[in-house]
Parts: C-alpha cells; sequence; structure tokens
C-alpha cells in the first residue's frame, strides 16, 4: 500500500507484437508497475491501430494506441539532392511496443484496426446517403490471452 506521500502503482503491461502485413504475433508480454495515463482521455474513436485490454466475456477494459505500427509507406530519397523525397508503398512489416493498463480482471489482449465505416454503414434519419462525420468500425487483427 502506498504511505502518504507515494504515487500509488497501477497494473499494467508491456507487449512487443511483430507484424507482416496483417498477420500480427505477440512476442513478449511484461507485468510493470506502472501509471497508464491519456489511455481513455479521448472518447472519439479515430482511424488506426490500437491495443486493447479485455474481460474473459471480450468486453473492452482499456484501449491504446498503437504509434507507429503497420506503416504502409516509406519516404525514399533521391541520390539527386534537387530531387524531392517520395512516398512509395511497402508492406507493412515490423514490431511495436505498447505499455497497457491491465487490472485484475483483464484476461486478454487485442490488436484492432479502427477503419472508417462502409458507405452502408449505420445510415443517418432522413435519408442520408453516407454514415455520420466520425463513424467508425473495428476489426479484430488478433487476440492474445493474457498472462498472470
Amino acid at each position: 500500500m502506498a504511505g502518504p506521500h507515494q504515487t500509488p502503482t497501477a497494473r499494467a503491461v508491456r507487449l512487443i507484437f511483430e507484424y507482416e502485413g496483417d498477420s500480427v504475433r505477440l512476442v513478449s508480454q511484461q507485468p510493470v508497475d506502472a501509471i497508464v495515463s491519456g489511455f481513455d482521455a479521448h472518447p472519439e474513436v479515430r482511424p488506426g491501430h490500437f491495443v486493447e485490454t479485455r474481460d474473459d466475456q471480450g468486453q473492452r477494459l482499456a484501449r491504446v494506441p498503437a504509434r507507429g505500427a503497420f506503416r504502409e509507406s516509406a519516404e525514399v530519397f533521391p541520390e539527386d539532392h534537387s530531387e524531392p523525397i517520395t512516398r512509395v508503398d511497402v508492406e507493412a512489416r515490423g514490431a511495436f511496443t505498447v505499455l497497457l493498463p491491465a487490472p485484475a480482471e483483464a484476461a486478454q489482449v487485442a490488436v484492432v484496426r479502427v477503419t472508417p465505416a462502409a458507405p452502408e454503414a449505420r445510415l443517418a434519419a432522413g435519408g442520408a446517403t453516407s454514415p455520420p462525420p466520425g463513424a467508425t468500425r473495428d476489426v479484430d487483427l488478433a487476440t492474445f490471452r493474457l498472462e498472470r
């Protein structure tokens, strides 16, 4: 138990993933005593890749962005410095690390891609023909058991 002048720590887990395309592999999970801040500070959902802890029923407990993961392009620097730097498509391949809150009820982790909703999804009332601004859908890329 933390004393009156100590900052309490929370349960968290450091996860290391490798990926190639949409194939994801959990390489390492390490429990850490740390406070993960800001993971719930942005209730709006934006497209991108995220990692989340879930309970045994699959309900999300916490979600953090997978920053720098699944990059599908790279900058190419020309030999002639007077030419512009260009960006080319590449297969997404690499590794990333996240620090994720892991409360006692956390049983699994999932890597999730959040994409804009399909045009036919969740149409607005009044005969609108496109989804409301900011509408997204979650696609699970991989789910893993959390070690305890």
